[in-house]
């Protein structure tokens, strides 16, 4: 058995999917997903896949996390599961903890049950199985109302999606000095690449604040705002990022994803162009490389 611990935002959760998902497929064992850690994790939504996916997500049982970690439940039922000391996080046992921001090449090795431990931000943890992965993160709802009416428009022409992050980035003094946030120049740079390579593009804008991206972008016939998706439906952002041809994102797996499922569902072809900052994280003490598609603009 294959367990994967869930932990952090929407995106961050499906690179932890996909990476467990992989390695389960190419082991031949079943995966089960540990959202111990989320019960007490108040930032973002908490867990959707089920909500979200067309996908068959099974969570692990207190049996599963015994059978992989001999852990021990804090009396806190909140709590996370809690390997027994006698096991330690050698990249050999049972529990493996990610390593590197980067891909981590001891992942092809893996062998037998594991658990998974880290963020896996690299679409090298699931080569070769895209397919299923596409498959298992397939959207399950219909867009409806204004989003229906976004999606027309998303269709109908030469779409661009932009995503500026803010929220806690923005907010969060230890988030931002970790992560850091996309300047306004990286944002203008970009379009001005978009609209001097493609013809006629539409730009979809989306952020969780979208009212100071509109006076930092400004108004124009060929930029929509889209504000309409908040809270728990907030991923309803990402389905309509995953239809659009083009894509500007910012250093966030939410857009990374938006980005990645419009190849894999269809929705932009070999001449998809994603613009992705150079600079994913302000103060890593590696360089982060793995994270990016090989084909990826680094503005």
């Amino acid at each position: 058995m294959i367990i994967t611990r869930l932990i952090g935002g929407l995106g961050n959760q499906m690179f932890q999917y996909a990476a467990g998902c992989a390695l389960a497929h190419r082991t031949g064992q079943d995966l089960r997903l540990d959202l111990t850690s989320l019960r007490k994790y108040n930032l973002h939504q908490g867990y959707q896949f089920d909500q979200i996916f067309k996908g068959d997500f099974r969570v692990a049982s207190k049996l599963d996390l015994f059978k992989i970690l001999r852990f021990r439940m804090q009396r806190d039922t909140r709590g996370s599961a809690s390997p027994d000391p006698k096991f330690f996080d050698k990249q050999s046992g049972p529990k493996i903890k990610q390593p590197t921001h980067n891909y981590w090449h001891g992942f092809t090795d893996l062998s037998g049950g594991k658990y998974l431990s880290g963020y896996w931000q690299s679409a090298k943890y699931f080569e070769g199985s895209e397919d299923i992965i596409a498959q298992q993160f397939a959207f399950k709802e219909p867009l409806i109302g204004h989003n229906k009416h976004i999606f027309g428009m998303i269709s109908d022409t030469i779409s661009v999606s932009v995503h500026v992050r803010r929220g806690d980035y923005a907010t969060n003094p230890n988030v931002t000095a970790f992560h850091g946030i996309c300047g306004w120049d990286y944002y203008h740079k970009s379009m001005s690449h978009m609209r001097e390579t493609l013809v006629r593009p539409h730009f979809f804008v989306f952020s969780d604040d979208v009212e100071e991206v509109r006076h930092e972008l400004g108004q124009s016939k060929d930029v929509t705002y889209v504000n309409e998706n908040h809270g728990r439906y907030s991923y309803r952002d990402m389905m309509l990022m995953s239809h659009c041809k083009h894509h500007i994102i910012a250093n966030s797996s939410f857009s990374w994803w938006g980005a990645w499922l419009a190849k894999a569902h269809g929705a932009a072809d070999d001449g998809q162009i994603v613009i992705s900052p150079k600079k994913w994280f302000a103060n890593s003490p590696e360089k982060i490389e793995d994270i990016y598609m090989h084909n990826w603009l680094r503005f």
